[in-house]
């Protein structure tokens, strides 16, 4: 009998404990688009040997197109540290696609010959995205002001790392993976803002940046950066 009293007090006590944590809590779900600035590709392939390095690569997004940019996020409010603080997880799903018409720049060495010049992209590298996740799993640090009972404005900053599902096609050769990756960084603001007793709106601006490195293409490896901005609207539920 002693043993179940015991039990009873702790269920109860994580019961009570998970109540109260559970009232600083906020979910949100979110949908958006991102604006991936200009990047540089490098490959390694002992396979041919191919060593070289591409600047100038434009990217898009195709937020709106399946699968869907997206984006989910778990908040606390550290009422000890200071009410108006709050640690954050979140998970963003993200794409980037290249253009293989476009025209870059190519130094290195391309089957083990010299090269140094301005090339359709394509003639080598006919694919070059993350179309199935960009996927960043970010903690994040935050302060939020209330203005008006109803909007609660916001700044935060974060660390993380990406997942990236890596997909390329050089020479006909293609090759696709996901990978636990190298660490991103994001910066954003924005606001919550009520809707109805304890569902919340949300918009916000994002900026992100980090590197990919070693990650696998057929016969070799592939390393690049990626900073973009995001602009993202969601909604949300406060316990």
């Amino acid at each position: 009998m002693l043993v179940s009293v015991k039990t009873i007090k702790i269920l109860i006590s994580l019961f009570v404990f998970s109540v109260c944590i559970a009232q600083d809590l906020t979910f949100f779900a979110y949908l958006g688009k991102n604006l991936p600035a200009s990047t540089y590709l490098k490959i390694s392939q002992d396979i041919n040997q191919t060593f070289l390095r591409f600047d100038g690569i434009k990217l898009s997004d195709k937020s709106f197109e399946f699968p869907l940019y997206y984006g989910f996020k778990i908040s606390y409010r550290l009422k000890f540290v200071n009410p108006r603080t709050f640690v954050e997880l979140e998970f963003i799903h993200s794409k980037v696609y290249s253009n293989p018409e476009q025209i870059v720049r190519a130094v290195g060495i391309y089957r083990n010959a010299l090269v140094d010049s301005v090339i359709r992209f394509g003639d080598i590298v006919q694919n070059f995205s993350i179309s199935h996740g960009l996927n960043y799993a970010i903690l994040n640090y935050g302060y939020k002001v209330g203005l008006k009972s109803y909007i609660f404005p916001f700044l935060k900053f974060g660390v993380g790392i990406s997942v990236p599902h890596f997909e390329t096609t050089i020479d006909s050769l293609s090759f696709e993976r996901y990978e636990v990756n190298d660490f991103v960084v994001q910066f954003s603001c924005g606001a919550d803002f009520k809707i109805y007793k304890s569902v919340l709106g949300m918009v916000e601006l994002k900026y992100t940046s980090g590197e990919i490195v070693n990650v696998g293409i057929y016969g070799g490896t592939a390393e690049t950066f990626i900073k973009m901005f995001h602009f993202v609207f969601g909604l949300g539920y406060s316990f």
